[in-house]
């Protein structure tokens, strides 16, 4: 094979394997971190994320087959991964719910993927935001920001607000 067939070889591999990579990741990604798995199961979090390196070390620098076989293996972990934790009812913990008296809900989360999940569970109604944009909320809002500062002097504070005093 020439080079350019090489090149060529690599370049389809690393187009077919990246999306095929976020598909299978998507089922585990939209209810769980890494973290969940590494506090239910050590030792299966310790195989993933070695696969996960291999598989980045094969798209960085290796053959079509290098990368074929390791995105195939990353994609059969993702799958054993979700089964794991689903069997074992962890809870998600892709993203958090807030919740306030009026009935409005959100959901914070850095998981895009999430979102569907969020909506099964919860409904079409639950509002979603990144950290980023709550952190810009805070920030546009001057009651906001003295809450922010009250949090800031004590750690752990929280709101208790009565909406209805608030109408």
């Amino acid at each position: 094979m020439s080079r350019r067939e090489i090149t060529k070889s690599v370049d389809l591999a690393i187009r077919a394997w990246g999306p095929r990579v976020s598909a299978a990741a998507l089922p585990f990604e939209a209810r769980w971190t890494r973290r969940a798995l590494k506090f239910h199961n050590p030792k299966l979090s310790e195989q993933f994320e070695a696969q996960l390196d291999r598989f980045e070390a094969a798209m960085l620098s290796g053959s079509s087959t290098e990368i074929d076989t390791e995105g195939a293996r990353l994609c059969r972990g993702y799958a054993v991964i979700a089964v794991e934790l689903q069997a074992a009812n962890i809870p998600d913990d892709a993203y958090m719910i807030g919740r306030d008296e009026s009935g409005l809900t959100i959901a914070i989360s850095t998981v895009p993927g999430a979102r569907d999940r969020v909506r099964e569970l919860h409904g079409d109604a639950v509002i979603w935001f990144s950290p980023d944009e709550v952190a810009a909320l805070i920030a546009l809002d001057k009651r906001a920001q003295k809450i922010a500062a009250v949090k800031a002097v004590f750690p752990g504070a929280e709101m208790m607000i009565d909406s209805k005093e608030h109408v």
